[in-house]
């Protein structure tokens, strides 16, 4: 590492600070956004419409993938070092989290067969979304340990 590097990461380690907390807040505004363009997108062409099974079942699961892809990414961005292990363990919560929410759904008796089959596929897609974010930032930063 160079000079520059390791006097910059002396100075920013406040933001580890901040990454517990922002990949969930960014996961949810960048999904909520990602969300509001698909449904823009979709009362702009005019194919299809709120009741139908591309609203109702795919546009779900496609915005939990970018959740999780969000998540990871901004776990990444906010560490000032060790990006890779920063996103990582993240993701390890995510998991924990999804496998958490999975089992409440499963258990609990107030969920119907779909709230069930809905919450299990989208923890899986945010999981899913977070390991294919975790490739492009080892992509990104193969030369970090």
């Amino acid at each position: 590492m160079s000079e520059i590097e390791n006097q910059k990461d002396k100075y920013h380690w406040w933001r580890w600070l901040f990454v517990p907390v922002v990949p969930p807040v960014a996961g949810l505004a960048g999904g909520a956004a990602f969300h509001l363009m698909q449904w823009f997108g979709m009362k702009m062409t005019g194919g299809y419409s709120e009741d139908g099974w591309i609203f109702l079942y795919f546009m779900p699961l496609v915005t939990a993938g970018f959740v999780g892809w969000a998540y990871s990414w901004s776990a990444a961005m906010i560490a000032p070092s060790a990006r890779l292990k920063a996103s990582f363990t993240m993701t390890v919560f995510l998991f924990l989290f999804a496998v958490f929410a999975s089992v409440v759904a499963i258990v609990g008796p107030e969920y119907s067969r779909f709230e069930v089959v809905s919450v299990v596929l989208m923890s899986i897609a945010a999981v899913m979304g977070s390991i294919v974010a975790l490739i492009g930032i080892k992509k990104a930063h193969s030369n970090e340990p």
